[in-house]
């Protein structure tokens, strides 16, 4: 297959937007699939939307999409909440909002699927290292991977805003050393981390190349100071500018 490049979570974020696409462009990736959330917290909703239909041939929904949609539909922390009701405004005034939040839940391409959440909640729920009590929660993946698995051997996934792939053997972490990952007949989910928000403390964008074998993960630093800044400027919650500068 051609290569493609999967992003997720850029959340208005036009500086690291700007920088994977130009890094995509660089590697010769022809197509860019997008997983939800290009949206959210950030301060540059329309210009992000307007790329994104410009650059992305497939985009499916995140979770930030379906809440600014649908207000009532989940329950969001206080900062997450604040942050879509001025997305929702500025959307809305633009005369956008059914254009930035109306995409299918998933895609499907012969043995690869494309999602934000999990097989399980494809909105909503995280795929992650661990539950909400710190323990593994490689069994009950991998439980997972065994039953849901079926039509699909892999699956990618954003949303938890982490970069490593969740196998039957384990998970692997990308990193600078060691970033290119051949995935053979292994059903796994690969999670592709986030260009406009990463969490895993390492405050360059990410995303993934694939090119239907090998999957590697690419890290590109952006100015951050400079969506900090207009994240204050536009009156949103200071946290969302500050974690940006620690990649968390």
């Amino acid at each position: 297959m051609p290569k493609i490049a999967v992003i997720s979570d850029v959340h208005a974020n036009i500086e690291a937007f700007s920088a994977v696409l130009k890094e995509i462009d660089r590697l010769g990736i022809g197509e860019v699939y997008a997983l939800g959330d290009m949206i959210g917290y950030g301060p540059n909703p329309v210009e992000c939307v307007e790329l994104a239909r410009q650059r992305c041939r497939i985009q499916v929904e995140g979770n930030h999409e379906y809440s600014i949609r649908y207000p009532d539909a989940f329950v969001n922390n206080p900062v997450a909440e604040e942050a879509m009701a001025w997305t929702r405004a500025v959307l809305r005034e633009r005369g956008l909002l059914e254009q930035a939040t109306e995409f299918p839940h998933y895609h499907q391409e012969g043995a690869c699927v494309y999602l934000h959440g999990s097989v399980q909640d494809v909105l909503a729920d995280y795929v992650m290292e661990t539950d909400a009590d710190g323990y593994s929660a490689f069994d009950e993946i991998q439980e997972v991977i065994r039953l849901k698995f079926d039509s699909f051997r892999i699956c990618f996934v954003g949303h938890n805003h982490r970069p490593f792939l969740a196998t039957t053997e384990g998970f692997l972490h990308p990193h600078d050393e060691n970033r290119e990952f051949f995935l053979g007949e292994e059903r796994l989910y690969a999670s592709v981390g986030s260009v406009g928000q990463p969490r895993d403390g390492d405050a360059r964008a990410c995303f993934v190349e694939f090119d239907g074998e090998t999957l590697r993960y690419h890290r590109v630093a952006y100015p951050c100071e400079t969506t900090a800044r207009k994240i204050l400027e536009q009156g949103l919650p200071e946290i969302l500018g500050r974690r940006l500068m620690m990649g968390r």
